[in-house]
Order: structure tokens, then C-alpha cells, then sequence
């Protein structure tokens, strides 16, 4: 990867990190009142909120993976960033596994 297409894989991170951030403030502004039980309506945003997450989660991973490779240097330790971009790809990976089956049980439950 050249310095462009470095610089346009950051781009295309903080872009996926934006959809992430919305997302959860949508599943946030969702909280049901504590006394009540959710409207189906309710369920069904969280749910898609949910799954809008789980999508931009495996595509921030693809990218953070994407990254790392190009961070990696030859030799028997890797570099800090090539470890720490490969921590965050798996914590995106496990952050979209999370919400796909949040996603999954709230289907369930309706």
C-alpha cells in the first residue's frame, strides 16, 4: 500500500467508526423505560440499529486487518502499530459478532 491508499484506508476507517458511533446512539435513544415492555416498533429499530453495527463492524475489521498488514515489518517481533491495528480488527470482529446475535435475540423475542 503507498502512502494514498494509506491515507484513504484511515479515511475509510474514521468513516466506519462514524456509522458505529451513530448506530449506538440510535440503539441508545431506544432504551425502553425500565417499567414496560418494548414496542414492536421499538424492537424492530433496535434490531435494525443492531444490524447496521454488526455490518460496519466486520468492514471496520476488514480495514483495520488491511491496515495491520501494511504496518507489519519482516522479522520475528512485529511492529507496536501492527499489533495494536490487529488487536483492534479482532475487537471489531467481536464487536459485530456481539451485535449480530444481540440482533438475533431480539427477533426472538418478538
Amino acid at each position: 500500500m503507498d502512502g494514498t491508499r494509506v491515507a484513504s484506508a484511515w479515511q475509510h476507517i474514521t468513516g466506519a467508526a462514524e456509522i458505529i458511533a451513530q448506530e449506538a446512539r440510535s440503539v441508545e435513544a431506544l432504551e425502553p423505560q425500565r417499567s414496560r415492555h418494548p414496542e414492536t416498533e421499538e424492537l424492530e429499530a433496535a434490531r435494525d440499529a443492531l444490524l447496521a453495527l454488526t455490518s460496519a463492524s466486520h468492514r471496520l475489521a476488514r480495514l483495520l486487518d488491511a491496515l495491520a498488514v501494511e504496518y507489519a515489518r519482516p522479522g520475528p517481533v512485529p511492529s507496536a502499530s501492527h499489533v495494536a491495528l490487529d488487536q483492534a480488527a479482532a475487537a471489531a470482529e467481536d464487536l459485530g459478532s456481539c451485535t449480530r446475535v444481540a440482533a438475533h435475540a431480539i427477533v426472538d423475542l418478538d
